[in-house]
């Protein structure tokens, strides 16, 4: 799917940025569009260790929306977004930022994409193979590479509002280690894949070859 998505030329960024997004933290396919970098939506901002699936306005109901560790690669894609928001005039920043965006603009759902994914791949259809499907195989991947029942549940969103989880913020440690563990994997399987563009990947490539030079020497 990673590589589908990734690959150059096919104006397949939104369906890029959905699975990356979703892959980092385990929300619903609803959560994930509502991404947006805007500092008035009170989200995430450059540096935040954290990032708000719920939006500043938003009433929290029965599908809560967690307050998540932000990881490395979905850091790097938070970044480009807000340098792209950032470089555009003032006026032109009303209904920016989206994480997930057609040529700037939100989008509701990827069901479009998604289903021309599972064409081109010759994957199953069906409703079982809608996109949450995702938050469902990647919880399931998560929980047996040991992360644990407390840390799933609050970082999904599935706890109960309780006056614990309204003022204990967690830092889900066994959920980030089960997710960075599965996006090595993923970057072996898809190399270059996690990467928002071929340049950041070109980019990565050489730092790490700096890096290495450095050691050796």
């Amino acid at each position: 799917m990673l590589a589908h998505a990734a690959e150059p030329g096919r104006q397949r960024g939104s369906l890029h940025a959905f699975l990356i997004a979703s892959i980092c933290t385990l929300a619903r396919p609803g959560a994930v569009v509502d991404i947006n970098v805007a500092p008035d939506r009170k989200q995430w901002w450059p540096g935040a260790p954290t990032i708000d699936l719920n939006p500043q306005g938003r009433t929290q109901n029965k599908k809560h929306r967690a307050l998540v560790p932000v990881l490395p690669t979905l850091d790097r894609w938070l970044r480009a977004e807000y340098a792209t928001f950032m470089n555009l005039e003032p006026a032109a920043r009303p209904g920016r930022g989206w994480l997930v965006n057609y040529h700037g603009r939100p989008v509701q759902d990827v069901d479009r994409a998604w289903d021309t994914m599972l064409t081109t791949l010759e994957m199953p259809k069906g409703r079982e193979w809608r996109s949450y499907l995702l938050q469902h195989s990647l919880a399931t991947l998560a929980r047996n590479r040991g992360a644990t029942k407390w840390d799933l549940e609050g970082f999904m969103g599935h706890s109960d509002g309780s006056q614990t989880e309204v003022y204990a913020i967690g830092e889900f440690p066994s959920i980030v280690t089960a997710l960075t563990g599965i996006l090595a994997d993923l970057e072996k399987l898809a190399p270059g894949a996690m990467h928002r563009s071929r340049t950041e990947q070109e980019n990565a490539a050489a730092q790490t070859g700096v890096t290495k030079c450095k050691l050796n020497q």
